[in-house]
């Protein structure tokens, strides 16, 4: 198996790409093809993966259609059409969000019978994981497209979560069916009469609790809960912190309640999943945070190669057409 790496995506391109690299060459599961710049052609040489030279970079405020068009020898359109070829079998990028919707919708294109693609991340909750789609690539989703976002998240939630017969819920302003737009009223028949485990709507302030291992709403809405969610687990954290500082100071006990902080943080960190996948077009794509520390590249990295090893965008296609 070979998966496509940009290592000009992240906000601190190529340093923490480059580190991503020395981890893997440490603890190997698969094989890269490394997209970047001349510069960090003997760094990646060195470390002894494949690497495909690439003349230009998408910078992340740059505007999408814009860099389609002019920049296809970058990393990322050079990546994208390994992955058309089958010369790679999935490709992960921190890079220009909008860029990589983009490219993959021209030169890929997205799996027939879907209308659009939608990008999903696992979210933590008081049981578990769900599976939260789309985070941003549909911010005007048909009815049709809610189904699908269920069909396609209930195939990833088996996946990554282990979840048999996984519960689908539409995020919506109540649970009764006549709540919210038209689009989720339309939506709520067509997964109510459909063979899926739907269990109607759900509320935000039930997001979290595990009610449902499936939620699709729209990309806007579900962009302002992943950032929300991230910026509010980075202030509690920081809260939390201090608290348990100013009453423990003086004490051992501070030792003792540091650990479990540190792994309630861990399970909220962006970094335990890597990334989202972009499921509806023809190949695995892993969107990374822009952020995203030398860890988290490595886990999304594992989160490709998990897909690829069950066949995601098969298993979608099969489904599409029962």
């Amino acid at each position: 198996m070979k998966i496509g790496f940009d290592l000009m995506g992240s906000d601190s391109a190529p340093i923490n790409e480059l580190e991503t690299l020395k981890m893997l060459r440490e603890d190997p599961f698969c094989d890269l093809v490394v997209s970047g710049r001349g510069d960090y052609e003997n760094d990646v040489d060195e470390l002894g993966f494949e690497f495909r030279l690439a003349d230009e970079v998408i910078g992340m405020h740059e505007i999408p259609s814009v860099a389609i068009r002019k920049k296809k020898n970058s990393s990322l359109g050079i990546l994208m059409n390994l992955l058309k070829n089958q010369e790679v079998d999935a490709i992960v990028s921190a890079g220009n969000t909008g860029a990589i919707l983009g490219f993959s919708m021209t030169t890929l294109g997205k799996i027939e019978g879907l209308s659009r693609p939608g990008l999903a991340i696992t979210l933590p909750t008081e049981s578990g994981y769900s599976v939260i789609l789309d985070v941003g690539a549909n911010v005007c989703p048909k009815s049709i497209d809610y189904y699908n976002y269920g069909l396609m998240g209930s195939i990833l939630a088996e996946i990554i979560i282990g979840k048999k017969h996984p519960r689908i819920a539409i995020l919506n302003i109540g649970s009764e069916s006549v709540k919210g737009d038209d689009a989720r009223q339309k939506a709520y028949q067509i997964l109510q009469e459909s063979n899926l485990n739907f269990i109607g709507n759900i509320e935000g302030n039930n997001i979290m609790k595990g009610f449902a291992d499936i939620i699709v709403t729209d990309g806007f809405t579900g962009n302002v809960i992943l950032k929300f969610s991230e910026g509010l687990i980075d202030i509690m954290w920081h809260m939390l912190r201090e608290e348990v500082d100013a009453v423990v100071r003086r004490r051992f006990g501070q030792y003792l309640v540091k650990p479990a902080f540190q792994g309630l943080r861990a399970k909220f960190s962006y970094e335990e999943y890597g990334g989202g996948i972009l499921l509806g077009v023809e190949g695995v794509v892993i969107i990374c945070h822009g952020h995203s520390s030398p860890q988290a590249l490595k886990n999304a990295i594992k989160l490709a190669k998990m897909c690829v090893d069950f066949s995601i965008v098969k298993e979608i296609k099969k489904r599409i057409k029962i």
